[in-house]
């Protein structure tokens, strides 16, 4: 089953071209899908191309949900339309469909997720959770985050995810809105009334940061970095594995590096030099 994603009042396609485009990509398969997908790419980058506009993350609320059962996706879902029914921007998704990297940029966080079992999360959230618990997580100042944990009290781990991501943001420097949530079997008695106090601190949250028009150069200065041959950026290793079988005379390795606080950023095709 491919990744749930849903992104609430960000569509930027009338119903009719919707239609339309779902007629012309119907019967294609993954290498016409993907020649689609960089024609379209390439009408876009064209001079005079106009983007669609898009809700900054400053102005947006985001809904992650990790769920074994139904329960917390069901809780999440209805957080995600009573957000959009009082006029906020919000965007939902599965654990497993968050872009973990764009997890330094968001402003207001909200996690409904459940513990199954000896304290394991949803088989849909065990990526999110890996990332967030690891040393690759960023740190998150301009975060503000709340968390509801859905859980069984007859289990001696009973809700430890939700806590253990609880503790996690606020050690990556968020803010906490408010208290934890601790669902127990019967869902509503903690979870009802978590859904309003989350409701009512997005509105606090959002109200003062409708986004406002931007201008964008046609010809952006281009920054010149810091970093050079003789002056090279010292970059925290963050993975490094031996890839070579056992035996073989190669040493071919998976390495991960961390260029936070460097101010670099590259695209695909671009060369990295390592000393």
């Amino acid at each position: 089953m491919p990744p749930a994603t849903a992104t609430l009042s960000a569509l930027p396609l009338s119903e009719d071209k919707v239609d339309l485009l779902a007629r012309l990509t119907d019967g294609l398969d993954a290498p016409g899908l993907w020649w689609l997908s960089g024609y379209a790419a390439g009408l876009a980058a064209r001079p005079g191309a106009r983007p669609a506009a898009a809700v900054e993350a400053s102005a947006r609320l985001t809904v992650v949900y990790g769920s074994q059962t139904g329960n917390a996706k069901r809780l999440a879902e209805l957080l995600a339309r009573q957000a959009e029914t009082s006029g906020l921007g919000v965007r939902l998704l599965r654990a497993d469909a968050y872009p973990v990297r764009e997890l330094a940029a968001e402003k207001l966080l909200y996690v409904v997720i459940s513990t199954q079992g000896d304290g394991d999360p949803p088989d849909d959230s065990r990526g999110f959770v890996e990332h967030l618990l690891g040393k690759r997580a960023p740190a998150l100042p301009g975060l503000k985050f709340a968390v509801l944990g859905l859980g069984d009290s007859s289990y001696p781990q009973f809700n430890v995810t939700g806590r253990q991501i609880d503790a996690r943001l606020e050690a990556l420097g968020a803010q906490r809105l408010f208290a934890r949530g601790e669902a127990d079997l019967d869902l509503d008695t903690i979870a009802t009334p978590w859904l309003a106090q989350a409701l009512a601190a997005a509105r606090e949250s959002l109200k003062s940061a409708a986004p406002l028009a931007s201008v964008t150069p046609l010809r952006p200065t281009a920054a010149v970095s810091p970093w050079s041959r003789d002056k090279p950026f010292a970059a925290p290793v963050l993975a490094n594995q031996r890839l070579s079988g056992r035996g073989s005379h190669k040493d071919v390795r998976h390495v991960e590096l961390s260029l936070e606080g460097s101010g670099l950023s590259y695209l695909p095709g671009d060369a990295l030099g390592v000393w």
